[in-house]
C-alpha cells in the first residue's frame, strides 16, 4: 500500500467534519499474525452539538467517566468498547482535548491481509459479511480493548491517506441502533460510499 500516513493534526476537528473526511482512508494494524488493512467506507459522528442540542447518542453526553475518558482526550486516539458484552466497536477519537467526540467506524472493505482476516472471523472466503459491522471489522482486523487508548499516529494501529483514489459519492444520513437518543437519532451523522457493498445493513 502506497501513501502518507495521517498526523495528529488532522485528527483534531470536529467528529462531524472528521466522519466523511475518514471515508477511503485506510485503517492497517500491524500484529505478530502479519498486516492487515482495510478502506474506511462507513462511518458515524459522536459529541458536539447540532442546531444547537447536544448529542445525547454520544456515550460522552453524561460526561467524563472511566469508560468514556478516551473520547474527551485530544483527537488522534483510538476508543474502543464492547456492544453485547462481547463484540468491540472501534472508533476514532475527534477534535480539542475536553470536547468528548469520536468518529465510529461501522464498516471497511478489506485491502491487504484478507486471508488473515478471514481465518479470524472463522468464515471460507472473503465477501461483504467479513467487515460490514463494527463487530465484524474488529475482529477481522483483531482490534480489541487491548488497543483502547492507542496513539494512531504510532506504529501498531494507523491511519494512511492513499496515494490515488478512486472518485466516490459521500450519502449523508441518521445513524442507526441509537433509538434511545431523543434528539441524536435525528442527527444526520452517519456517512458512507454511495454502492460500496461492505456498507452496513439498515
Amino acid at each position: 500500500m502506497t501513501g502518507r500516513r495521517w498526523t495528529a493534526d488532522e485528527f483534531s476537528v470536529p467528529a462531524s467534519l472528521l466522519a466523511p473526511r475518514l471515508l477511503g482512508q485506510y485503517i492497517v494494524h500491524e500484529t505478530p499474525q502479519g498486516i492487515c488493512s482495510g478502506r474506511i467506507v462507513e462511518t458515524e459522528a459522536y459529541g458536539g452539538c447540532y442546531d444547537g442540542f447536544p448529542d445525547d447518542g454520544a456515550h460522552s453526553f453524561r460526561g467524563l467517566t472511566r469508560r468514556t475518558a478516551p473520547m474527551f482526550h485530544v483527537g488522534g486516539i483510538s476508543y474502543i468498547y464492547l456492544i453485547y458484552g462481547m463484540y468491540c466497536c472501534f472508533n476514532i477519537v475527534a477534535g480539542p482535548e475536553g470536547e468528548g467526540q469520536a468518529v465510529l467506524i461501522r464498516s471497511i472493505e478489506p485491502v491487504e491481509g484478507t486471508g488473515l482476516m478471514v481465518q479470524r472471523r472463522k468464515a471460507k472466503k472473503i465477501s461483504k459479511n467479513l467487515t460490514n459491522g463494527p463487530g465484524k471489522l474488529c475482529q477481522a482486523l483483531a482490534i480489541t480493548r487491548d488497543q483502547n487508548s492507542l496513539d494512531l499516529t504510532g506504529d501498531e494501529l494507523y491511519l494512511v491517506q492513499p496515494s490515488r483514489q478512486e472518485p466516490f459519492s459521500i450519502v449523508q444520513t441518521t445513524r442507526i441502533n441509537i433509538d434511545y437518543a431523543e434528539r441524536g437519532k435525528y442527527f444526520p451523522w452517519r456517512f458512507y460510499i454511495k454502492d460500496n457493498p461492505y456498507v452496513s445493513k439498515v
